[in-house]
């Protein structure tokens, strides 16, 4: 069933909406989760929880993506658990650094929404990592958003660790630059 199908049936609030979402996109959102927080159960629980967040969503009439509304939904979950997780632990680890990285740049991120539209923020990041070559895009996006450990990235892209920190840093070097030049405070 294509999404307008499954937007469709959620707007009819019926639950075969969720089993086709479930069956559409179950494995992509798991991925995603489970890249997050490394958990098979709470994977599973961050996508049911996903699917009953966008079955109560009063912005279905607004979605121009499924696939990306959903994503979004149980990566947010997903790193919320993870926060979670991990605030009693305190201990230094990949994702940690993954948002302290990002944050470092991208100051209170409430305050930044206030100020900016978040569409225009990500439309600026998506042209910026358009005009990026192919391998960086790659790169950038397993970290920030799929939050995979740099050894990973460069186990899964043929490059050593120290050229994935490289791109890493240089890409951030440079969407500073962008988003300074387009008025965030940074």
């Amino acid at each position: 069933m294509d999404d307008a199908g499954i937007l469709e049936l959620y707007r009819e609030r019926s639950e075969e909406a969720i089993r086709e979402t479930e069956k559409k996109y179950g494995k992509y959102c798991y991925s995603i989760a489970f890249g997050i927080l490394g958990n098979h159960e709470d994977s599973e629980e961050c996508v049911n929880d996903a699917l009953v967040r966008l079955w109560d969503s009063v912005h279905l009439q607004e979605m121009k993506s499924l696939r990306t509304y959903l994503a979004r939904i149980v990566r947010n979950l997903a790193i919320n658990r993870y926060r979670e997780q991990t605030r009693e632990k305190r201990g230094g680890t990949e994702a940690t650094v993954s948002f302290s990285e990002v944050e470092g740049f991208v100051s209170q991120v409430d305050a930044m929404e206030e100020l900016f539209d978040e569409a225009a923020l990500m439309q600026s990041i998506n042209e910026f990592l358009k005009s990026q070559k192919e391998l960086y895009q790659i790169v950038f996006v397993q970290k920030y958003w799929y939050l995979l450990p740099v050894q990973r990235i460069a186990e899964r892209n043929g490059i050593s660790e120290s050229k994935t920190l490289s791109i890493l840093h240089r890409m951030r070097q440079k969407l500073k630059a962008k988003l300074r030049k387009e008025g965030y405070p940074l």
